[in-house]
C-alpha cells in the first residue's frame, strides 16, 4: 500500500511544456509540488534523457516533483518508461531518491532511473533537458 503522500519526480519528456499523453495524464493526477534536483547524472538516449543516481556525485539532475493525486497513475508511466517484470530488460527502473526542492526541503520520490549501459552516450552536463 503507498503512503499518503507520494511523488513522482521527472525530468525529461513527462515535464511542463512537453507535449504527450503521459504528460497530460500527469498533470490530471497530480498536484506540482515545485522544481528541484536529485545527484546524480543525465545523458541524451535519443530524443529523451536518462538519469543515473548517485547519491555520491556532485552533479545534479534538475527537473519537476509531483504530489500524486491518484497513485494508479503509476502503472501507466511505468509502460511508458518501458518498466518490464525482467528488470535486465527494462529501459527504466522506477525507484525513489531524494529530491531536494527549491525551498530546500527533501523529499522522497520515484523517479525513473534509467537501467542500460551509458558508455558512448552524451553526457548533459547541466542536468538539465529542455523541450
Amino acid at each position: 500500500m503507498f503512503p499518503e503522500n507520494v511523488y513522482l519526480f521527472t525530468y525529461g519528456t513527462l515535464k511542463k511544456g512537453f507535449k504527450n499523453p503521459f504528460a497530460e495524464t500527469l498533470r490530471f493526477a497530480s498536484v506540482f509540488e515545485g522544481e528541484g534536483y536529485f545527484n546524480g547524472r543525465l545523458y541524451l538516449i535519443s530524443w529523451y534523457p536518462g538519469a543515473v543516481y548517485d547519491e555520491m556525485e556532485t552533479a545534479k539532475v534538475h527537473g519537476e516533483a509531483y504530489r500524486l493525486t491518484d497513485t494508479e497513475i503509476l502503472w501507466e508511466l511505468d509502460e511508458y518508461e518501458e518498466v518490464l517484470g525482467d528488470e535486465a530488460s527494462s529501459l527504466y527502473l522506477r525507484k525513489v531518491v531524494t529530491v531536494t526542492l527549491q525551498n530546500g526541503s527533501e523529499v522522497p520520490c520515484w523517479t525513473y532511473l534509467y537501467n542500460q549501459s551509458v558508455d558512448g552516450l552524451p553526457l548533459i552536463s547541466d542536468g538539465r533537458f529542455t523541450v
